[in-house]
């Protein structure tokens, strides 16, 4: 499953907790969770990242590059 990284609006920084919650029934795998950044970490099938957008209090959703290496 591709890993994605899902960015909480700033005026539902205090509902973290109920935003996983609901992510995680929206079919999210949850791997982290930055709260003080406002950003979860995981990995969804590419149909359901629709669900994901529906959660209230998500911002945005980022795919993770694989490919990605640092300039050396």
């Amino acid at each position: 499953m591709p890993k994605i990284m899902v960015s909480i609006a700033d005026d539902s920084m205090t509902d973290v907790p109920r935003i996983v919650a609901d992510l995680r029934r929206a079919g999210l795998a949850v791997d982290e969770v930055f709260e003080a950044l406002g950003t979860v970490t995981g990995s969804i099938a590419t149909d359901a990242v629709d669900a994901l957008m529906a959660v209230p209090g998500v911002k945005a959703i980022e795919w993770q590059r694989d490919d990605y290496r640092p300039a050396t």
